[in-house]
This record gives structure tokens, sequence and C-alpha cells, in this order.
């Protein structure tokens, strides 16, 4: 720095950010460069910097794929969007569809540092954030812009809400403003029709304390935080929902107002120092009710009390939002199932663990990734099917199930890097490649995206399952967690197993102090044959034959080709062939009494 030269300090004023990106950049200009290239080069000549300019915005910067411009004001950023957006759909219609340039535009109003000609700050990467939630040819605003522009006439603005996005720590409330040009691209038909679509609506006060008044819009509103954690749903947004407040509710009106598939409603009631909260699951369309619980506490700590209701309600509420799209899933005929539904019967399928289920899923899959090739749901899924060959012991390849999983995995990520699943089965994969640190990064990406879902906890047993020493302690904990945040979930003989397997780790020896884990893993549906043969042994132990002959007949059951040589040679993690020395004896049994050998 020259002597005497001063450092400006940076300014700050409130201001309108939009950023916008072209949809699918790497993938058109790996098709045509040099083509793509001049034809960004028109649309920004003849269409994107006119309108731009006729609205009294700036370009603050201009990358190759996007750009970021200042604008005066909400209203000037959306008209000049809407005016860009339709005339660069109409610019395109005679272009093949697989080469047609789309914009995708996220708008957000505040504070904003100034450093130069140069924005920084919060607003701007949430504007960032907003462009990557955006229909091709759409537009996606934050709360503060839409309530700018609740009395500006001729927009259409619906609500998305609350969305996790990469790298801000709280969920961001979402606003779509209908362009009329948005492209019939399956990644936004998934995220608005396909999904669940839920409503929260604020729960009924049934005391006369106004507090507790505020007790239920809590509640409500930190449900509404929590379910939109999990991709697999839609969420109507607070502002949305609230507007139902001291209404009468009618199930159907709802549906049809808000284009929902379920209700979630409940109730608060105070009596001296006890407190219950009632909630219910409603089928928006028919009123029925698929589910409800009630929850009765002591009245201490008012955020933890709110905080634990909320938890219990979000565990009960998704497995059975779950289960009712996978029977619903199961219900229509093949040719009819989107790409959504057909993860859903495919989910059915691989949690039945037999080799025709697991082949069945396999296929439904690929076919909901063909059907909808910016999907991220299936290819996460098909990583996953690939991981659990090789955890089940089904492999024939593992390594290439490996690199097929990661394939699968990273295109998941890269499709919607707020899908947990995507994280989650990565580091699955990365744990059989004896990357321990690695699969741990990649599950706590996962975990910050959503804290609730029981798959991270049963995938942090796996992690320890593949360490020459494991800590058992925290595959316990592990598991725990996953059985709590989600107790009739498919997978919860998986749950129950690693428990037991921590234990006979911890111990390596086949015990009774298991039993309290392994029994309930072997008696929930879906449990793999190993199970099975592991509970045959724990009842041999016992000198329970006859529970011992009904296990063994259950994993012949569910896996024909199960096997001595399955059990042996199937599985991979380093603790596993002291574990089977230490029951050979009573694997011989196992074999006396119907189990092949090979």
């Amino acid at each position: 720095m020259t002597k005497g030269t001063e450092v400006k300090a940076l300014e700050r004023r409130a201001t309108t950010i939009a950023a916008a990106d072209v949809v699918g950049f790497s993938r058109l200009v790996a098709m045509d460069e040099e083509g793509v290239f001049e034809r960004l080069r028109i649309l920004r000549h003849a269409i994107i910097d006119p309108a731009i300019a006729d609205h009294g915005g700036r370009v603050v910067k201009s990358m190759g794929d996007g750009l970021l411009v200042e604008f005066p004001g909400p209203a000037a950023a959306v008209h000049a969007s809407l005016s860009a957006q339709r005339a660069i759909a109409a610019h395109q219609l005679q272009e093949p569809d697989d080469l047609r340039i789309w914009l995708r535009v996220g708008i957000n109003h505040g504070s904003v540092l100034i450093d130069g000609s140069d924005v920084l700050g919060d607003v701007v990467n949430i504007a960032a954030r907003l462009e990557t939630l955006s229909a091709p040819g759409g537009i996606c605003v934050s709360r503060t812009v839409r309530d700018m522009l609740a009395r500006e006439p001729g927009l259409t603005i619906t609500g998305q809400g609350m969305q996790f996005v990469r790298n801000i720590p709280t969920p961001v409330e979402v606003w779509h403003v209908t362009t009329g040009v948005e492209a019939e691209n399956r990644s936004t038909v998934t995220q608005s029709a396909d999904r669940p679509s839920v409503i929260v609506l604020p729960f009924d006060n049934l005391s006369s304390s106004v507090e507790d008044g505020f007790l239920a819009d809590g509640i409500a509103e930190d449900l509404i935080n929590e379910l939109s954690r999990f991709r697999s749903l839609f969420v109507i947004a607070r502002g949305s929902s609230f507007a139902y407040k001291d209404r009468a509710q009618d199930m159907r009106q709802i549906a049809q107002d808000m284009r929902v598939r379920y209700v979630v409603k409940g109730a608060v009631r105070r009596a001296g120092a006890r407190l219950r909260v009632t909630a219910q699951l409603i089928e928006a369309e028919t009123g029925r009710q698929i589910w409800s619980d009630r929850y009765d506490r002591d009245m201490a700590d008012l955020f933890a009390l709110q905080d634990d209701i909320t938890r219990c309600i979000v565990t009960g509420l998704t497995p059975e939002i779950g289960a009712h799209e996978r029977a619903m899933s199961r219900a229509k005929p093949t040719e009819s199932l989107s790409a959504w539904e057909m993860c859903q019967r495919g989910l059915t399928e691989i949690d039945m663990r037999t080799s025709g289920g697991v082949r069945n899923a396999t296929a439904l899959f690929h076919a909901a990734a063909e059907a909808d090739p910016t999907y991220a749901l299936p290819h996460a899924l098909i990583g996953r099917v690939h991981a659990v060959r090789i955890y089940s012991g089904r492999s024939r390849n593992p390594r290439e199930d490996v690199v097929k999983g990661m394939f699968h995995a990273n295109r998941a990520i890269e499709l919607d890097d707020r899908l947990e699943l995507g994280h989650i089965t990565l580091a699955q994969l990365l744990t059989l490649q004896g990357q321990e640190n690695d699969a741990r990064e990649a599950l706590a990406r996962a975990r910050a995206l959503n804290h609730n879902d029981a798959l991270i906890y049963n995938a942090q047993t796996f992690i320890n399952l593949f360490q020459k020493n494991p800590n058992t302690e925290e595959m316990e904990a592990a598991g725990l967690e996953a059985i709590r945040l989600s107790p009739q979930d498919p997978m919860l003989w998986s749950f129950y197993w690693m428990l037991a397997v921590a234990i006979w780790m911890r111990d390596m020896s086949l015990g009774e102090n298991m039993r309290q884990y392994l029994e309930p893993a072997a008696r929930n549906p879906g449990a793999e044959a190993f199970v099975h043969s592991a509970y045959a042994v724990l009842s041999l132990r016992a000198g329970d034959q006859t529970t011992a002959e009904r296990a063994l007949a259950q994993a012949l059951t569910v896996r024909p080709d199960f096997s001595l040589d399955v059990i042996k040679y199937g599985f991979h993690f380093p603790k596993w062939p002291a574990l089977v020395a230490g029951i050979k004896d009573d694997l011989e049994t196992l074999v006396s009494m119907g189990l092949p050998r090979r």
C-alpha cells in the first residue's frame, strides 16, 4: 500500500439482488461449446441486458454461466426477470429440446455491503441459493420480496415452503413467481406434484391461557420447519398455512386451495402443570384420518418441552406418510407410475430383502432415473442398492458395486445437494473403501440437512462396523437414536441388528446379552438371512431347538441361496472372520439342521 493511501470503508445499503444462471450449462458446453457461448452472447445483447437496463438494474458481475444483478427494488427485479424469461423462451422455440437455453432466477432484498462495484453479504448468498431452487424459466423469491410485492398487480406468487440450502444454517422461506414459461422439467414436477404435499395448520389452543396459544403456534411453526428438512415432502410455508388460523377448516377445501395431499392438525390443552398435545395426519381429499397420537408432558422448560413434542410428532408423522405413499404406489399399474411413485414401489421391494426384491427395486429405480434424468432420488437409491449388495453379502463383485454406487451417489448430489440420502449413500460407499474421514464428512453434511433422518444414524453404525477397532459405544448410541427417530421404520430390523453386532464385536462372543436387540431384529419384517442365522445360534446356545429350527427355516426362506459359505465369506468387515470363528461349532450344528455348506 502506498503511504498515505486510505482504505475506503465498506458501505451498507438496502438493495435488491437477482442471481441467474444457465440450467445444465456444463452439459450444453460439452455438446456444443462454441454454439452455446455464441447463443448466450446473442441472448445477453438482444434480451437480457436490455431488460436489466429498462428496469434500472446494473450487472454486478458476470460469470460464464450466470449473472449477479442489482436492482433498485423487488418490483424492478421481478418485472425485468419476467420480461427476460418470457423473451428467452420465445427465442428458443426453434431449438431442439436438449439444446435450449433456460435461465433460473433467484431474487432477494435486504442490507448488503458495498465494496466498490461489488456487493457482499447473506442477501447475495441467499439470492444465489434461491436461484438453485427455481424451475428452468422460473423465478424464486424470498419472503421479504414476496411481502414487498403483495400489492403488485399482475403477479402470481405461491409459497414453496421452508427449504434448507447449502451453507445457509437456517431454512429459507421460498416463493415462486409464475412466469408462464417454466420448462416441463421433471425435477420441477417432482418437487411440486409427485412428492407428498403437506400443510401444517395452526394448532388449536383449548386452554384459556393466551400463553398456551403462543405454544400452540410455536409447535406448528417448528413442525413446518422440521418437516421441510425432508426432501421427500413438499411443505406449505407458514404464511400460507397460518392464513387458516381461527377459521372453520374443511379438509377438501384446503386440499383444493393449497393443492395438498396431507393435512396435519392438532391441539394444545393445559390442566395445571400438565400439558396435553394431540396431533393428527389427515388425507386431505377424503378427510380420512391416517394417524393420530397424544403427548402428555409436565410443564417445565417451555422451549425444551416444545422441542420434545415437535420431535415426537415428526418421528410419528414421517413414517406414516412414507407407508401411505408406498401403499398408494402399489395400488397403481406400473405403466402409470411417476418417477416418485416408481421410487416408492422400489423401496417396498428392497425392504423385502429378497433377491427378487432387490432386482425389482433396481429396475424400478433405473426406470425412475430414465423417466426423469434431473431427479436426484433414484440415483441416491441406485447407489444405496449397490451398497446394500455388499453389506448383505449378496455382491458377486464388490469392487464393481462400489464403482457403480459411487457414480450414482455423486450424480444424486450433483442434481440435488440438499438431498440427505445422496450424502448418506456416499458415506456408506466411502466406508466400504476404507475412507473413514471422508465418510464421516459426508454423513455430517447429511445430518446438517436433516437431523431427523434415522438412516443417518444407521449409516453411522456401519462406519464403525468397517473399522479395525470399532467404537462400539458410538455404534450403540447411533443405533438407539435411529430407533428413537423412526420406531416404525421398514429398516428397523437393521437398527436392532447393528446394536446386536455392536455388543458382539465388543465382547467378541455371541451371548445372551445380545437377545434384547437380536430378537426384535429377527422378528421384524424384512430382516436379512444372516440376522435369522445369528438368532438361530443364540437359540441353540439357550437350548431352544424349536426356535433355532424356525429361525434357520426363515433364513432359507428369505434367501434360498443362503449357505455356510455365504456366512463365512460373504461379508467384508474386519472383525467378521473372528466373529465367525467364535461360532464355528454352532454353524456346524446349523449345517446338520439343513443349512447348505455351499
